[in-house]
């Protein structure tokens, strides 16, 4: 009588491993596009929060813009002076009254710019790397006493990074004057300049940047945004 011997063979066996490593290599690939999808959507998320927190800086110290008369006491002073990649201006902030000027820039040895809006810029991480770069810049906020700038000194002066890794070149801001009938007329009559060296406030500043991404250096995450220094209204009830 012939004995019958339960078990696999050499080829069941081989074929088994060969499908557990097709279904193991499978799933290796899928965990793997999900990681890189993960780290690419944390990529973005970073790169919009800083959009919005910038955003929010800006606009909030725009919006808060006072038009001092100093012309009898400091007639030299120039409460908001426009540049194209710079912009400095008097306004109200929980502190009291600040001078703040928005410009792009890199940290100093000093440690200059290391708080960060919202977080801390690691000086031993990527940011800091960064400034190794050509292709990049910080957005700064500086911040000083209405005192200390009119009297030209840097007592109580404090700088924040509002935005970490610029597009090189990117920062640019634009002004436009008061434009009379803007409710009747619409937003095709204002006109921005590059520079504003009136003594008086713009109605609106046009801010734009744009984030660089070293995954494609040619791109990026762009911001730009009107804000108007006061309602409009306020000015058609002067004329």
């Amino acid at each position: 009588m012939d004995k019958k011997y339960k078990g696999f063979t050499l080829v069941e066996l081989l074929l088994g491993l060969a499908i557990s490593a097709i279904i193991g290599l499978c799933v290796y690939n899928m965990f793997w596009q999900a990681m890189r999808l993960d780290d690419k959507m944390r990529h973005v998320h970073d790169n919009y929060m800083e959009l919005l927190m910038a955003n929010q800086a800006i606009t909030k110290d725009l919006e808060n813009a006072i038009p001092l008369d100093l012309s009898k006491s400091y007639p030299d002073a120039v409460i908001f002076e426009g540049k194209k990649e710079e912009l400095s201006f008097i306004t109200q902030t929980p502190k009291g009254i600040k001078r703040v000027r928005y410009y792009v820039g890199l940290p100093n040895k000093d440690g200059m710019g290391e708080s960060m809006i919202g977080r801390v810029v690691n000086s031993s991480g990527s940011n800091s790397n960064n400034s190794k770069d050509s292709s990049i810049e910080y957005l700064l906020r500086e911040e000083a006493s209405l005192g200390d700038w009119l009297n030209e000194t840097t007592t109580n002066t404090m700088t924040q990074v509002i935005a970490t890794g610029l597009k090189k070149g990117s920062f640019n801001c634009q002004y436009a004057p008061w434009v009379k009938n803007l409710n009747t007329v619409g937003s095709k009559d204002i006109e921005y300049a590059d520079e504003w060296n009136e003594k008086s406030l713009p109605m609106s500043v046009s801010c734009n940047f744009t984030l660089f991404d070293s995954k494609n250096p040619n791109q990026g995450l762009t911001f730009k945004r009107d804000i108007f220094l006061a309602p409009v209204d306020s000015y058609y009830n002067e004329q």
